[in-house]
C-alpha cells in the first residue's frame, strides 16, 4: 500500500499566484486615489474662492478652464483607483471582520458606483458644458440633474448614503482587525464627518484628511508582509 507524502510539492501550502504583486497594486490604486481624489480637490479649493454652489463654481471654472479641468479631471481618473483601492482594504478584513466586511463591501460598492456617476456627471456639466452650450445653460443642465430621479436614485442617494456608511464601516473593520495603523483609519473617519455634514474653515479643508489617510494605508497595504495579507493571526 502507497502512503501519501506529505511533504510533496503537489501537497505543500503555496501562496496563490501573484498575490504580492496584487496586494502592491491596491495598495499603490489607495495612494493614487488619495493624490488624485483628495489632494486635487484640496488643491482645488485652495486656488479657488469660496462657492456657493456647484453653479458658481461652474461659473468660476469657466474663466479659470486650466486649474478647473485638471482638478476635474483628476477627480474622474481617482474612480478607477478608489474602488479598487477599498477592496484591497476588505481582502484583508475579511479575515478578522468577516459578516462586518460583507457589509461594509456593499455598502462602499454601491457608493462608488453613485460617485463615479456624480463625478461624470459634474465633469459634463462643469467642463464640457461651459465650451458648448455656455456657462448659463451648463448651470441649468447641473441643476436639472440634482432634481432628475434618475440621477438621484443612480448617483446621489448611493454616494450620501453607500459611500459614507460604507466607509464608516470599512473603517471600523480595518480598526478591529489589528493589522492597520489608526492614525489614518481615525483620519478617514474624521473625513467623511467634515465632508458630509461640516463647512471647511479657510486652508483647513476635509480632502487633506482623505489624502494623508488614503496615502498612509496605501503604503501600508503595499508593505503589508504575505501572511498577514493572506490573513494569519500570529
Amino acid at each position: 500500500m502507497t502512503t501519501l507524502d506529505t511533504n510533496s510539492p503537489s501537497t505543500e501550502a503555496r501562496p496563490a499566484p501573484y498575490s504580492s504583486a496584487i496586494r502592491k497594486a491596491l495598495g499603490a490604486c489607495l495612494v493614487l486615489a488619495g493624490l488624485l481624489n483628495g489632494g486635487a480637490q484640496y488643491l482645488g479649493e485652495l486656488l479657488s474662492p469660496d462657492h456657493d454652489d456647484f453653479g458658481d463654481q461652474i461659473a468660476w471654472g469657466a474663466e479659470h478652464a486650466a486649474i478647473h479641468q485638471t482638478e476635474q479631471f483628476a477627480l474622474l481618473a481617482s474612480m478607477l483607483f478608489l474602488p479598487l483601492g477599498l477592496l484591497g482594504l476588505a481582502q484583508v478584513t475579511r479575515w478578522h471582520a468577516p459578516r462586518l466586511t460583507v457589509a461594509a463591501t456593499l455598502l462602499t460598492v454601491w457608493g462608488m458606483w453613485g460617485f463615479s456617476n456624480v463625478v461624470a456627471l459634474g465633469y459634463a456639466a462643469g467642463s464640457v458644458g461651459p465650451d458648448e452650450i455656455g456657462v448659463r445653460n451648463s448651470v441649468a443642465l447641473n441643476d436639472a440633474f440634482i432634481e432628475h430621479g434618475g440621477v438621484m436614485a443612480g448617483a446621489l442617494y448611493p454616494h450620501l448614503i453607500g459611500s459614507f456608511l460604507g466607509l464608516i464601516l470599512l473603517s471600523i473593520a480595518c480598526w478591529r482587525s489589528g493589522v492597520f495603523p489608526k492614525t489614518p483609519l481615525a483620519l478617514l473617519v474624521a473625513f467623511l464627518v467634515w465632508d458630509f455634514l461640516l463647512p471647511s474653515v479657510g486652508p483647513l479643508e476635509p480632502h487633506l484628511l482623505l489624502m494623508v489617510a488614503l496615502v498612509w494605508l496605501g503604503a501600508h497595504l503595499a508593505r503589508m508582509t504575505a501572511r498577514t495579507w493572506s490573513g494569519a493571526t500570529v
